[in-house]
């Protein structure tokens, strides 16, 4: 009897302990996919910080190259040595696809 008895102590100090390594593996997992999903949210914002900082700056970009095609004309070719040339034609695109930027009219 002594020894069921024994043997039955066994069997339920293996469980706990079998239980509670479940719990202590499933704590670790929990605790890296926590930490996971914290690192790509701090990721995500640093993302949408940089991009809005890019957009700013190829919107400045489209802007003041605007403003340096407006300012071309004749007398400014002909200080960089451009020669226009007769009779020839040149097309700006004014289609929906270009409407991403500041540099092309509808």
């Amino acid at each position: 009897m002594l020894t069921k008895h024994f043997i039955h102590q066994n069997l339920q100090q293996r469980i706990v302990n079998s239980m509670l390594a479940t719990i202590l593996v499933l704590a670790v997992v929990y605790c890296v996919i926590l930490l996971s999903l914290v690192f790509s949210v701090i990721e995500r914002k640093q993302n949408l910080i940089a991009v809005k900082d890019l957009s700013s700056q190829v919107s400045a970009l489209e802007t003041r190259y605007a403003n340096e095609v407006t300012n071309i004309n004749d007398t400014v070719l002909a200080q960089h040595n451009f020669a226009r040339i007769e009779n020839t034609t040149f097309t700006v695109r004014k289609d929906p696809i270009a409407s991403f930027s500041l540099l092309y009219t509808h």
